[in-house]
């Protein structure tokens, strides 16, 4: 897998109506047929949300249609708390 984007930052509309920024790594294999996405710093509740955001904005231009996709929900870092992630159904 190589890095294809690191912490590259889009906009998403939250449940509540705001616009918030994302951060996104995006990695690929070399024949682009298998991608995965970590969403970083994002509410639980809002993956969803940002991943679409991500498919009506920049996944179309840098992935192909057929690509298969991981998608990876890391949660905002809490003192004294161990990382966890969240995986997302594979919705590219």
């Amino acid at each position: 897998m190589y890095l294809l984007r690191s912490l590259h930052e889009f906009e998403y509309r939250s449940h509540a109506g705001e616009d918030l920024l994302g951060r996104v790594d995006i990695w690929t294999d070399v024949a682009a047929t298998r991608a995965v996405l970590v969403l970083r710093d994002l509410p639980v509740g809002e993956a969803g949300r940002a991943l679409a955001a991500l498919n009506d904005s920049v996944l179309p231009y840098l992935l192909r249609p057929a690509t298969t996709l991981l998608t990876l929900v890391l949660r905002p870092l809490e003192a004294g708390v161990k990382a966890r992630a969240l995986v997302l159904p594979q919705s590219a």
